[in-house]
Parts: structure tokens; C-alpha cells; sequence
């Protein structure tokens, strides 16, 4: 999957934000600090954010689950936060989990808790796209 350059040039964006976030707080503050410094930022920059957008999970008619995305950006981007010693398969498995509930196909996984900040960036796995492409052809 190609990533578009506008979305390639919001994560930038989201990117440098979380940046100046981590150089100003430091690491390893609880993630709901880095979420609501986040929510300050995006408005003080003209970023268009929705935290906590729930995302209904659903077998055949009936909602089996719900999820919280920490935040969409400008209606295309999920970012999911963490403050964590490292970012491993259950961080990266909760997006993809997000990716098979929901139609966004493009996250950054930011981790605040090291003493570098890092990110991820990430699409669905073709497993996902597969399933995605399948549920539309019923619909």
C-alpha cells in the first residue's frame, strides 16, 4: 500500500509535534499527560483531532465490542500513544486490531516512555486489507 503524500506530510506534522512534546515533558510521564498535551498542541496548531474516537467492533449485524482510538487526525490518521520502556507486538497488534474495526488505513504509534521518543509508522498487514476488501464486497 502507497502511502499519499498528504498523508506522508500530516505525519511529519504529528511527528514534530510529538517531538516538541517529548523535548519539553520528558520521558515516562502517564500517557494521559502526552494526551492532553497532544489535544493542546493540535488546537494551538490548527490540527484537526478527535480523542478517544470510539470505534464499534461487529460480528455479522450485531456489536461485539467497542475500542478507543486515542486520537484520529484530520479524519485519515490514527495516532496511538504509549509510555513505555519499548514498543512491541502487543502495541503494534492493538492498531492493527484498529485497523480491522475501523476504515482507516494509516497510524503512528508514538512511544513517550524512552528516553528518545519513538514511532512507528504503520498500515493494515495484507491480512487485514484482504478481510477489509472482502466485508466492503458484501456491503
Amino acid at each position: 500500500m502507497n502511502i499519499p503524500k498528504h498523508i506522508d506530510e500530516l505525519e511529519y506534522k504529528v511527528i514534530g509535534i510529538c517531538y516538541d512534546i517529548h523535548n519539553d515533558l520528558g520521558p515516562g510521564f502517564p500517557e494521559e499527560y502526552y494526551q492532553k498535551a497532544l489535544e493542546y498542541e493540535f488546537t494551538a496548531r490548527s490540527v484537526a483531532f478527535e480523542p478517544q474516537k470510539p470505534i464499534q467492533v461487529f460480528y455479522k449485524d450485531i456489536q461485539v465490542g467497542l475500542n478507543y482510538l486515542d486520537f484520529v487526525i484530520e479524519d485519515e490518521l490514527i495516532l496511538e500513544i504509549k509510555s513505555a520502556k519499548f514498543l512491541d507486538n502487543i502495541h503494534r497488534f492493538q492498531v492493527f486490531k484498529y485497523f480491522a474495526a475501523s476504515d482507516y488505513n494509516f497510524a503512528l504509534l508514538v512511544n513517550f516512555g524512552q528516553e528518545k521518543m519513538k514511532y512507528e509508522k504503520l498500515i493494515p498487514p495484507v491480512k487485514i486489507q484482504k478481510v477489509k476488501q472482502q466485508r466492503e464486497s458484501r456491503d
